[in-house]
């Protein structure tokens, strides 16, 4: 099974406990959400952000606070962090003058850079870079992207059991790395809902009509809803995709039915 598959190459991968690139000292909590945007790099239970060794990039849909959590307590003492904007990521980078050892981007973030900030990233040295994907067309598109692949060792679905993410994400953090095979060998992945970042069907249509160039009030007629509970579905999917207003949110709704 993909679990058992996981953890043994967990246990395979030489690791260090000591190894100072990727552990914090005995006693440091290891999980920081970071909003730059509210409060300027506030620290908790103890762990400083910038020193953080794994660093989350993504939507707070998509990496949530109790999934970072999670993720925090299964690393034990290897420090993680959690920011919600790349640049707010350039920001932490600044602040500390020093990269984390380990990224993981949520595929709103990566399909999100600019060509300046794709290229930071790619040349920021000895970074380990992961994607968490919804779309498997998109991953495997990265995969088959030579220079991508370069600095993208992991490639795995966001929308898998928390046993399975923990295992992949624990085995990234010793060294190791881990390509979903489907998208080594190019297939689609089931990773929630096909193609669709697992947005909701009520979410689909409602982004469908949206990028038709429907009003909410149109929408909300159209489809039997109120205008208010449309606001809110198109809320959520923006959040889902990492766009920042609906023109965005149709933009990338294309993009997935294309």
């Amino acid at each position: 099974m993909l679990i058992e598959e996981i953890k043994n190459q967990v246990r395979r991968t030489n690791f260090s406990a000591n190894d100072s690139h990727r552990t914090r000292p005995a006693g440091i909590n290891s999980m920081t959400i970071v909003a730059l945007n509210d409060v300027s790099f506030t620290a908790t239970e103890q762990t400083a952000e910038s020193d953080a060794n794994i660093v989350f990039v993504g939507n707070q849909f998509n990496f949530s606070g109790s999934l970072i959590a999670a993720t925090s307590q299964e690393l034990g003492q290897i420090a993680s962090a959690v920011v919600h904007s790349f640049s707010d990521f350039r920001r932490l980078i600044a602040a500390a003058q020093t990269a984390p050892a380990i990224t993981i981007l949520d595929e709103p973030t990566m399909r999100g850079l600019s060509e300046e900030d794709r290229d930071f990233l790619l040349s920021l040295p000895d970074l380990t870079i992961g994607l968490a994907f919804c779309n498997a067309p998109y991953a495997v598109a990265c995969y088959q992207d030579e220079k991508l692949r370069l600095h993208l060792p992991s490639m795995f679905p966001l929308n898998v059991r928390l046993d399975i993410w923990l295992s992949i994400i624990k085995l990234i953090a010793h060294g190791g790395n881990y390509i979903c095979p489907e998208v080594i060998a190019g297939k689609a992945v089931n990773a929630g809902s096909a193609d669709d970042c697992s947005l909701t069907q009520r979410q689909l249509d409602v982004l469908r009509l949206v990028a038709d160039g429907q009003s909410n009030k149109r929408i909300a007629a159209m489809l039997g809803l109120s205008i208010h509970t449309v606001k809110l579905h198109l809320h959520n999917a923006n959040l889902r995709l990492g766009a920042r207003n609906r023109t965005e949110a149709a933009m990338r709704y294309r993009a997935m039915q294309s």
